[in-house]
């Protein structure tokens, strides 16, 4: 692992390969180990692969404040710059996505092509709750066999179960529900109790609570500035379909893959499809960003994602 002092703090950060710079970033509540070796080697062989701990997880800091979507970008750039990064391909799971996508409204001359791995962007999908799941009351019954009681009108149950299922009293049955259906953080594969720990740390101690919940500017009309070439791939069973189907729609570049069988954690369940998915869709982004893929601003002025 290396470190580097960024916006007054600490990130943690890893690299392989070689060739065109492609950065991985994951969601709330995990780390740069959610991008296991079975998705990581097959993408190095091809591009140097930079993963990296947002701030406030895995081994980097964790400031009091600057947790939106905003802050993190802000921490990217610093990144690449540290890195020497002119521009990159963006690849992030939930709110690692929502990170991608505000960075390439921000700053469109770094980001060459933009991956949302089922990403849920508020601007596009602006509540979440268990009733709106197609199988609710089945995911509800699951939830209270294993003791965990989720409101059924909650507006962010996702962030919800993230916090209940990081509490010690829930680590046997997070340890159960790992590997099944409702797959969750915390069971093992990415530091586990560590994890848990850390997420309940960050929501206690700084205002992450509060910032992930701030859309940060991220505003309909700014997406639909966005042309690089996009992808947004879901599992079958997402919980974020609603914004994959309005990438759809309102990205002029965006390719929708579905990934059949799985859920929210699909890239842990199904490590080599994603990889596959992710190659055959880099290798379609030309070289050269013609003019017709540059982004404008607020300002009126175009700014190119080359």
């Amino acid at each position: 692992m290396q470190k580097a002092l960024l916006n007054g703090h600490t990130m943690n950060f890893r690299q392989a390969g070689h060739g065109e710079d492609l950065i991985l970033i994951h969601g709330l509540a995990a780390n740069h180990a959610f991008w296991n070796l079975v998705l990581l080697l097959p993408l190095a062989r091809k591009y140097r692969v930079t993963v990296y701990d947002l701030r406030g997880h895995g081994f980097s800091e964790m400031p009091p404040k600057g947790y939106t979507t905003l802050s993190m970008v802000k921490d990217l750039n610093a990144l690449m710059d540290h890195l020497e990064i002119g521009s990159a391909h963006l690849v992030g799971h939930s709110y690692g996505g929502v990170v991608a996508l505000h960075a390439a409204v921000e700053h469109p001359r770094r980001v060459r092509s933009l991956t949302l791995a089922d990403s849920r962007v508020r601007a596009l999908q602006p509540s979440q709750r268990l009733r709106d799941w197609p199988d609710w009351r089945e995911a509800q019954a699951t939830l209270l066999r294993h003791g965990i009681e989720v409101d059924e009108n909650a507006e962010d149950v996702g962030l919800l179960l993230l916090e209940k299922l990081a509490a010690p009293e829930w680590r046997n049955a997070r340890q159960r529900m790992a590997k099944k259906a409702l797959f969750l953080p915390f069971g093992g594969w990415s530091g586990g109790n560590r994890s848990a720990e850390r997420w309940l740390k960050l929501l206690q101690t700084t205002t992450a609570r509060r910032d992930v919940l701030d859309a940060a500017g991220l505003t309909m009309e700014r997406i639909r500035t966005v042309r690089q070439p996009a992808m947004a791939i879901y599992g079958e069973h997402s919980r974020c379909m609603r914004t994959c189907e309005q990438l759809g729609h309102i990205l002029s570049n965006c390719k929708s893959v579905i990934v059949p069988g799985v859920g929210h954690f699909y890239p842990v369940i199904k490590p080599a499809f994603v990889a596959e998915k992710l190659l055959e869709f880099l290798g379609t982004v030309p070289l050269d960003v013609p003019a017709s893929l540059c982004a404008r601003g607020d300002d009126g002025e175009e700014a190119c994602a080359a």
